[in-house]
């Protein structure tokens, strides 16, 4: 008989997150992720970068944990609402080696990892590394003319320009594979915060001498969304346990964290739209309650990066389950 599938974390991966989140509230991350297009708090990310978030699934890292504790990782920070390129980060890890592994890991250089031929770089202006993904390929990549800087919905400063690719990095099965699964957990955590926020509210807030909470049309797609989002959050764990036990670059880990980032971005999306509901106008007013959450959230999970590439291996994983 199989045994079940524990998708808990463990002793060891509890304790990082609960690190993770005394981290963020020691530094008032919420304060800062509320100041819109604030510059990248740099001393911030090397602070985090020190606790040792990055080490767990780097290749010659393993003693640090894996995929499971980089869920646990990117979920914590996802609730937190923390900025940067968390998941393009722990992709990043999987590609390079030598020195610029290292100004990585300890947080010294900031990664921008484009996709396909978007001219849209995330956190261009600030970062000293570059990478190209095209076609299930990872290159290194370097500015072709001077960035433009541009405010983005999450608050963050991205910038515009093209750039140029030059070698094929190996790894990159493994790499987006992991990258699918960190972004996946880190919307799925955010979500679900935004939606603990606005169950308290509408627990709260009177309409008609009743909580809001009390009539169906509010509760009802509320207890849809924690289930999509709760639904994604499964997903990326019970991939990430298949990536520990078969490695990134088999098909069906492949496919199971292609569907986990689909299914995040879908229930993220869902949430996002349902709470603003809830709350009305000052659920999209900057200095309300919520939108520091929601702002990045509908950002995170409209990008559009690697849809032809996820549709494929859920496809295929469809076929091969017929």
């Amino acid at each position: 008989m199989n045994s079940p599938l524990r998708l808990g974390f463990d002793e060891q991966q509890l304790a990082v997150s609960e690190a993770i989140t005394r981290f963020c509230e020691q530094h008032d991350v919420e304060t800062l992720v509320r100041e819109q297009h604030a510059h990248f708090p740099t001393d911030l990310w090397r602070q985090l970068a020190a606790l040792g978030v990055f080490a767990p699934a780097a290749p010659g890292h393993s003693d640090s944990g894996g995929a499971v504790t980089v869920c646990a990782i990117s979920e914590a920070l996802g609730h937190v609402v923390f900025p940067g390129p968390i998941a393009d980060t722990f992709l990043a890890l999987q590609v390079l080696d030598g020195s610029e592994f290292e100004a990585i890991l300890c947080g010294d250089v900031l990664i921008c990892v484009s996709r396909s031929d978007s001219q849209l770089l995330p956190l261009g202006t600030v970062a000293s590394l570059f990478l190209q993904v095209e076609d299930a390929c990872i290159f290194r990549a370097t500015p072709r003319e001077t960035l433009q800087p541009i405010a983005t919905l999450g608050g963050e400063t991205w910038a515009r320009g093209a750039l140029a690719t030059g070698e094929t990095l190996s790894g990159a099965p493994q790499a987006l594979t992991l990258g699918n699964l960190s972004q996946a957990a880190y919307i799925a955590a955010l979500g679900l915060k935004l939606l603990s926020n606005t169950a308290e509210y509408v627990a709260q807030r009177q309409q008609f001498g009743q909580p809001l909470g009390d009539f169906q049309a509010i509760s009802h797609p509320l207890a849809d969304c924690m289930i999509a989002l709760s639904a994604a959050q499964r997903i990326a764990r019970a991939a990430a346990r298949d990536f520990d036990e078969l490695g990134g670059d088999h098909l069906s880990t492949q496919q199971q964290a292609a569907g986990a980032i689909r299914s995040a971005r879908r229930a993220g999306l869902m949430a996002a739209h349902t709470c603003h509901q809830a709350y009305g106008a000052i659920g999209v007013t900057l200095e309300g309650p919520v939108f520091h959450c929601s702002r990045r959230l509908r950002q995170l999970a409209s990008l559009m990066d690697g849809q032809r590439e996820e549709q494929l291996l859920v496809a295929s994983a469809g076929l091969r389950g017929h």
